[in-house]
């Protein structure tokens, strides 16, 4: 997540906040108890062990620094976690500690946690594109008789309405969320695989702790993705679609906000935002450059995601311990743009007498046929029905 100040600019804090050291921490913490929990509820470890067990994950006191430290010499923030648990779990009662993260791999305690910490990201942004399209869709409905100049090639071309390109704007933020949805009923899972993937050492026992351990964590139960992270990448890839839904509405509002054009700007002047340090008459779009920024940064990350996904055998070396920082950046981008398209539909400001100024000055040759318009407006605002009811 956000290391730099420039980072944290650009960063939504509730973001910042799931994938934070304490709460990344937390998280490997909570699979270590709930592991516990889920191996007592089958017998393979005593009931009073997995309350102790719980109890150490529920207070123990890490040093973060230090676990970072010990981690690189590991390659892996799970070998210092589990040791500091194991010690603090014999200190409580002698004995317990030989059932800490019984079966397990690093591998399940940092995937496990990594999908944790997101989940409670894309809740988030799912309620705030909700309500984004929607706004979107009710802005559209009063500007659907708008008329504006529709531009190709960045060059004008036949007439269009103001609530035809908002409704599209809308639709393409539905159809991101709907996908991005589809895609966490399988991505969210848990991870538990053991050494080879196989969970060996829980025997025939193994399905039914993975899914107590699922259940007691709250995500999909599913077998063990360590190697093929199929599920996993197409949700993160559903995620950077959602920030260049966002790019090009940001791209459209920045261009139609050049005073040249003077169509749309962003929000109302204020001398609160949108300032220049050398021109004070200047009011930049900088909401849109902030989702322009994450548009320019989520591509690098899908094409490091897409490599590291290319895994040696049973586990692979490098690629997934790449992809646990990877997966905190691309969260990180994503509330960039979910900041933005949360902010858009209420402050957008459409200047309709400019538009007609426009579309008489540089409209020329035939103009578009009115039905045709109308009729694609009813097509999209058909598909927004959901949010309009």
């Amino acid at each position: 997540m956000a290391s730099s100040l420039a980072a944290r600019m650009l960063a939504r804090p509730s973001f910042e906040k799931a994938f934070s050291p304490q709460s990344f921490v937390r998280a490997m913490l909570a699979f270590e108890s709930a592991l516990a929990r889920a191996q007592a509820d089958e017998g393979l470890i005593p009931q009073r062990d997995a309350e102790t067990i719980a109890s150490a994950c529920a207070t123990i006191v890490i040093d973060l620094e230090g676990l970072v430290a010990e981690g690189r010499r590991h390659a892996s923030l799970a070998v210092p976690l589990v040791r500091l648990l194991r010690e603090e779990t014999a200190r409580r009662r002698g004995g317990a500690e030989k059932h800490v993260h019984l079966g397990a791999t690093s591998q399940d305690v940092l995937d496990t946690a990594t999908v944790l910490c997101l989940k409670p990201c894309l809740e988030e942004a799912d309620r705030a594109l909700e309500s984004a399209i929607r706004v979107l869709a009710l802005r559209a409905i009063e500007h659907r008789a708008t008329p504006m100049l529709g531009r190709t090639l960045m060059q004008p071309a036949m007439p269009i309405t103001a609530g035809l390109k908002l409704a599209r704007w809308a639709a393409a933020l539905a159809q991101d969320r709907e996908r991005l949805a589809e895609a966490q009923a399988d991505a969210l899972a848990v991870q538990l695989g053991g050494p080879v993937g196989a969970l060996e050492s829980l025997g025939a026992k193994a399905p039914a702790v993975r899914h107590h351990l699922a259940t007691h964590l709250g995500l999909a139960d599913e077998p063990s993705w360590h190697a093929h992270r199929n599920a996993w990448i197409d949700l993160l890839d559903r995620m950077a679609q959602v920030t260049v839904t966002a790019g090009k509405i940001a791209r459209d509002v920045s261009i139609a906000s050049q005073p040249e054009i003077g169509e749309m700007l962003e929000a109302a002047p204020s001398d609160s935002a949108g300032g220049s340090s050398s021109m004070p008459h200047k009011r930049n779009p900088a909401a849109c450059a902030l989702a322009l920024a994450a548009a320019h940064r989520m591509p690098g990350l899908v094409a490091s995601l897409h490599a590291s996904a290319i895994a040696e055998n049973e586990r692979g070396l490098g690629g997934w311990q790449a992809e646990l920082a990877i997966v905190p950046e691309m969260a990180s981008v994503l509330g960039t743009s979910v900041d933005f398209v949360e902010a858009i539909g209420p402050s957008l400001v459409i200047d309709a007498p400019r538009m007609a100024e426009n579309l008489e000055r540089f409209g020329e040759g035939r103009g578009s046929d009115a039905a045709s318009l109308q009729a694609a407006m009813d097509e999209l605002l058909a598909r927004l029905a959901t949010y309009l009811s």
